[in-house]
């Protein structure tokens, strides 16, 4: 699991100050480019062994509102990965300083083959790596 913290930015905010679905997304996606990163998959990395990822976000749930300038953290966990299903399922929750819960977010990561532009199982190496991370082997 990650864990940082941040703070509600002016471009993440509707005209009454409250912190925008598409910031949540953003937020949860460049925490999963980290948790990523921290595992040795760098876009880089990833580019060279022509493989690229598809992110998608499944549901998300605003609880109370996260309002301009206001510091939030957010927890990022891996809560499954499916090879069958050829995903990774990631859920990141938003809390203010107070520690309550603001908001909740679902990604799914799918794997692909940049050559032949088509989803493709979780590679083993990738998947090995996560298997402290919410993966089971079959």
């Amino acid at each position: 699991m990650l864990r940082k913290t941040y703070k509600v930015k002016g471009e993440d905010v509707d005209d009454f100050m409250v912190m925008q679905d598409y910031a949540y997304q953003s937020y949860t996606s460049s925490m999963v480019d980290a948790f990523l990163f921290q595992k040795g998959y760098s876009k880089y990395k990833l580019n060279t062994q022509k493989i690229g990822l598809k992110k998608q976000f499944e549901k998300s749930v605003q609880l109370k509102n996260l309002m301009f300038t206001q510091h939030f953290f957010l927890n990022l966990e891996l809560v499954n990965t499916d090879i069958e299903k050829q995903k990774m399922s990631f859920r990141s929750r938003f809390f203010n300083v107070e520690n309550e819960l603001c908001a909740m977010a679902t990604l799914q990561l799918y794997w692909y083959n940049n050559s032949h532009e088509m989803i493709i199982s979780t590679p083993r190496t990738v998947a090995q790596n996560f298997l402290g991370y919410g993966y089971v082997a079959p």
